[in-house]
């Protein structure tokens, strides 16, 4: 004891375990010793009773579970799982065990206060949960020119994939994840399951109804083919006379003959017809009537229209240029407004079109 100091409050803290001597003096001088010794409590020790381990198999089903006996520090024992913060469960007086249910696997931490304030935590090695994430993926194919399909299972997670199999809506299990040929329809889904028997279900997918594709030609506009369509994957490709088309199914020809187009969809399947279609040239009249009674009052080239960068000059007898005009366009017997006078004009039609670029030329005659 210091002798030169005093306390009105008999309370001494924050005092390391060992022995002390205390002594207590009135106000005459007298004055009684004692000694005092602080014990240190046993350090909290926190045991697994691997009896009592029970790991989630599956994840989310939250059906893990596992005890603890605590010993050591002071009593009552506070416990709380995962987070310091709590919320904490304050046992009995003399509750030593703890039980933890609806638990997810992996690792947890078990926080634990004692009677005295002592904190502490421990880790627990909990086995990992099997999880799976299974989605299935349709590839439609084609099989003898014929549509088909094939449904490919594919699993995320930590599953080891040898321990998996596969069903098909509701059907028996296999050990492949590929199916084919799935029957058209919607809200097909395919079940995994583990060797330990969790199972997870993929998103609902449907398989489209595709028909074999067919094609068939019909004339179109002016020298044109078009192909009709049906079945198939759609996304089309077209060649004419194995030329290729990309999706074009419309073709200008520049002669008469057999053409055949073949149709291929996106997975693969083909299709072919053929004719024989004519080819209309280009018509060029020998004369012309300006006289504003509706028929043959304008001259130029017919037959024309998939020319698109067609263009013709007009000339007179004398050599003179009296107009140049393109593709649907007419010339109307003017030259700078005014009428010219009946007689034989010369022409040049240039077809400009590099599948068949062709000049004509020759003439024609203005009756007034």
């Amino acid at each position: 004891p210091q002798m030169d100091q005093f306390f009105d409050e008999p309370i001494f803290d924050g005092l390391y375990a060992g022995t002390y001597q205390v002594i207590a003096q009135d106000e005459l001088g007298c004055y009684v010793l004692m000694d005092v010794t602080v014990n240190e409590p046993a350090p909290v020790v926190l045991a697994v009773d691997n009896s009592t381990l029970a790991p989630e198999l599956c994840e989310g089903d939250m059906n893990g579970a596992f005890s603890v006996d605590i010993s050591g520090g002071s009593l009552p024992y506070s416990v709380a799982l995962d987070n310091i913060n709590g919320p904490y469960t304050t046992g009995g007086a003399a509750q030593t065990r703890f039980d933890f249910t609806n638990l997810e696997g992996g690792n947890h931490i078990v926080y634990v206060i004692d009677g005295g304030g002592c904190e502490t935590e421990w880790e627990i090695d909990f086995p990992e949960s099997v999880s799976m994430d299974p989605v299935a993926v349709v590839e439609y194919t084609c099989d003898n020119n014929m549509p088909g399909n094939i449904v490919t299972v594919t699993v995320t997670g930590n599953a080891d994939p040898a321990d998996l199999s596969y069903s098909l809506n509701g059907g028996p299990y296999q050990t492949s994840n590929v199916f084919i040929d799935v029957v058209p329809g919607i809200g097909h889904y395919v079940d995994v399951m583990n060797v330990n028997g969790c199972t997870k279900r993929t998103p609902t997918f449907d398989i489209d109804q595709l028909d074999p594709v067919a094609v068939s030609l019909e004339n179109g506009g002016f020298n044109e083919i078009v192909a009709v369509t049906t079945g198939g994957s759609g996304d089309y490709e077209y060649t004419l006379n194995g030329e290729a088309y990309g999706s074009t199914n419309r073709f200008i020809i520049y002669e008469s003959g057999d053409y055949t187009v073949t149709v291929t969809d996106s997975n693969g399947c083909t299709a072919t017809a053929s004719g024989y279609f004519e080819y209309i040239d280009v018509c060029i009249s020998n004369y012309f009537t300006p006289n504003g009674d509706g028929n043959m009052d304008e001259w130029g080239p017919g037959c024309t229209s998939q020319y698109r960068d067609m263009e013709f000059d007009i000339y007179d007898r004398y050599g003179r240029k009296v107009v140049t005009l393109k593709v649907g366009e007419k010339w109307d017997g003017t030259y700078n407004g005014k009428e010219l006078p009946t007689g034989d004009y010369w022409y040049v039609v240039k077809l400009n079109d590099p599948k068949d670029d062709r000049d004509f030329v020759g003439h024609f005659t203005l009756y007034r």
